[in-house]
């Protein structure tokens, strides 16, 4: 009847009823926290948080997972409708000031089928016939080397080179109970943060830019360079800019393992969109870091992971100890490292 009255009823069998479990989370008598829920199904236990939280003022957080189809057409409707309005009837709702501030994030992980239907393999036919030709050598083959070296650089197994826009990056994913596959985006900033462990203070919107270029003679160069490139003014904020930036402020743990004990690694990762000239796309990092540090009241971080290869390095002040490290480098370390896990 509760899925009915929100107008999601029929589309899942057996629905936990929610005051059920609102009155078990209740009996916690813990107004915080986290809760979690493996088996979420019709998002019973995410709703019952949420009426929770507005009868007693309660800030406890959920995190849900489920696998069904039902993700989309009924768990997450039903969570939005529960934030809205704690009435309901044949879909519509009975009360309109009973909404509370809310937000939730929901992730599409991907799964054991992508990351095999993703692998891809270089193409050697002088190979294929000797390994075909020799069982035991196939055998040691396919054990020791192919997953290790031939798949180098397939998306599932985390292409670096696509890194040059973080905004491409993509797998091709087959559609649930179906044969056709697609290609979806995976954010791979948001994967970052994920594998950092980076608690989000500000995340910019994307900024594309655009300059003029000239070059002056520098004593300082090496003989068989007399010119350096410089910015012909200033870089200007251009929405058809090829020179694109997103800034995310946060922190880390000091200690993975004691997350809790106040210290904290101040954190500025500034992800961009190289262009393939190198000169170039370093110039621009250079002038809108200048750019933002000024701009920026308390530049106070510890780390500063930026895409791409930078001489961020040289434009560090001598009061200032920052350092900076490669995405690619930190992203594909935290993939496969299990040190904490």
């Amino acid at each position: 009847l509760q899925l009915e009255n929100l107008g999601l009823g029929g589309l899942i069998d057996y629905p936990k009823p929610s005051k059920l479990m609102e009155w078990l989370f209740y009996s916690v008598q813990e107004k915080s926290g986290w809760f979690l829920d493996f088996f979420a199904g019709s998002g019973t236990s995410g709703q019952a948080l949420i009426d929770l939280n507005r009868d007693d003022n309660g800030s406890r957080r959920f995190i849900l997972v489920e696998m069904g189809a039902y993700y989309d057409t009924v768990l997450i409707p039903r969570l939005k409708k529960s934030i809205y309005s704690d009435s309901w009837k044949e879909g519509k709702p009975l009360t309109r000031n009973t909404g509370i501030s809310h937000c939730f994030k929901y992730l599409r992980l991907e799964s054991y089928e992508d990351t095999l239907n993703n692998l891809r393999f270089d193409k050697n036919p002088t190979r294929d016939k000797a390994v075909a030709a020799n069982p035991s050598l196939r055998e040691d083959y396919m054990l020791h080397y192919l997953l290790d070296v031939e798949t180098r650089g397939s998306q599932s197994l985390l292409n670096i080179d696509a890194f040059a826009d973080p905004c491409g990056y993509a797998l091709t994913v087959k559609k649930p109970d179906s044969d056709e596959y697609i290609v979806k985006n995976v954010d791979i900033i948001e994967t970052f943060n994920y594998l950092i462990g980076l608690r989000v203070i500000h995340q910019a919107l994307p900024q594309t830019f655009t300059a003029a270029f000239k070059r002056n003679p520098d004593p300082e160069l090496p003989e068989d360079q007399h010119t350096k490139l410089v910015v012909d003014g200033k870089i200007r904020q251009d929405a058809h800019g090829p020179w694109w930036f997103r800034k995310i402020e946060g922190w880390v743990p000091k200690d993975p393992t004691n997350p809790n004990n106040g210290q904290r690694e101040k954190v500025l990762i500034v992800w961009r969109k190289l262009t393939g000239d190198l000169e170039k796309d370093n110039l621009m990092l250079d002038e809108w870091f200048k750019k933002n540090r000024i701009s920026t009241r308390d530049f106070e971080f510890d780390t500063i992971y930026v895409n791409g290869s930078n001489n961020l390095p040289n434009l560090k002040l001598d009061d200032e100890n920052w350092k900076v490290r490669l995405i690619e480098e930190e992203f594909m370390k935290r993939m496969w490292d299990v040190e904490y896990v």
